[in-house]
């Protein structure tokens, strides 16, 4: 854990990575504000205690000691709070219809996918390599059913049971999802398509194996077809994280397309650092990708309907445009402050994972 925290370099990066994108979300939130008539009180970069600010059009441009992220106060909108200020006031938050509000709340997300569409866009064009479609065997396990079946490290994956494969999470969750069947697959060998070959899916495979018993990338090249084919490529990938994140519950929650070796690897802000340093190593169109990947964890992160979220806050605004009535403000605050306590106390828990997993524990 000292290396990581003794590599300056990585550490700015780290924090001017998280900053970025933090302070995009939070510029959604702040121009579609202003937008639509509400006080916007403070825009804010790092949290509190402050540095410094600046007072420009009614507004306080904060700068913060804890670089990370930042924030924007809109008058009315105080999640904790029982009593809102400026409650009933024409530039208030809660004086503007409830479509305005939910389209403040769910700024911040668009503008996070936005960023990633961006910044992604930006990595392909700058020569960073794409999926080929090609699922490559970069290792065969001792013993395994792979090995059996003959199968060589370097051979490409072409179907599975008649199905096309052209992305390797597709073979792993179609592998895992018939564990004790016989499974046909046709590979890819120096430029030749061998026979099928049969092989027979591990229903319980040993500790940190498959049931094939295979380790799998996707093959990539470098980009070619300009900024229309990075864009095409940027969105592709977006939807690919995306479908990624959407199986993670049932992953979790121990569902039949969950990893053979135990749960996936959820990270905190200790393993962020950790992959920014990898990633660093790799250049500005990697760096560029970490950025997009990310900033696509934070908008489905935010948009999930739980307290404390924008989601969250979502949630209660819609409810209230569809049945005219609102939660009262004590009530709402609650149920936010409990929805806050649980995401701090599931932060400290991925963070001492995080510690533990540098550690070696």
């Amino acid at each position: 854990m000292v290396n990581l925290f003794s590599d300056v370099r990585t550490l700015l990066l780290f924090l001017v990575t998280l900053t970025v994108i933090i302070a995009v979300h939070e510029f959604g939130h702040y121009i579609t504000a202003r937008l639509l008539g509400m006080k916007v009180l403070e825009f804010a970069f790092g949290f509190p205690p402050r540095l410094l600010a600046v007072r420009k059009g009614g507004i306080e441009y904060s700068v913060n000691a804890l670089p990370v992220g930042g924030f924007v106060r809109i008058l009315g909108q105080e999640d904790f709070a029982i009593r809102q200020t400026g409650e009933g006031e024409p530039g208030s938050f809660t004086s503007k219809p409830w479509w305005a509000q939910a389209v403040v709340l769910a700024a911040g997300v668009f503008m996070n996918v936005a960023l990633a569409l961006v910044v992604l866009t930006g990595s392909f064009a700058f020569g960073g390599p794409v999926p080929t479609g090609e699922v490559r065997v970069v290792e065969v396990k001792p013993g395994s059913p792979a090995e059996e079946a003959g199968i060589r490290a370097e051979d490409l994956v072409r179907e599975v049971d008649g199905q096309r494969i052209a992305d390797s999470q597709e073979l792993v969750r179609y592998t895992r999802a018939h564990r004790g069947q016989i499974l046909t697959l046709v590979l890819q060998r120096d430029g030749q398509q061998l026979p099928p070959i049969q092989i027979e899916a591990r229903r319980r495979p040993p500790e940190g194996e498959g049931p094939l018993g295979i380790v799998l990338i996707d093959a990539t090249a470098p980009m070619r077809g300009g900024l229309p084919q990075a864009l095409a490529n940027a969105w592709t990938l977006t939807g690919d994280i995306l479908q990624q994140i959407a199986a993670l519950p049932g992953q979790l929650l121990g569902a039949t397309d969950a990893p053979a070796d135990g749960a996936p690897q959820i990270g905190g802000p200790i393993e962020i650092l950790r992959v920014t340093g990898e990633v660093s190593r790799f250049g500005f169109a990697a760096i560029l990708r970490l950025i997009g990947v990310l900033s696509i964890n934070l908008a489905v992160l935010n948009i999930i309907p739980f307290p404390g979220l924008d989601g969250g806050r979502l949630f209660f605004v819609l409810v209230g445009g569809i049945f005219h009535k609102r939660l009262s403000p004590q009530v709402e605050a609650a149920i936010h402050a409990v929805g806050l306590l649980l995401l701090v106390g599931l932060m400290i828990l991925v963070t001492v994972s995080d510690i533990r997993r540098v550690i070696g524990g």
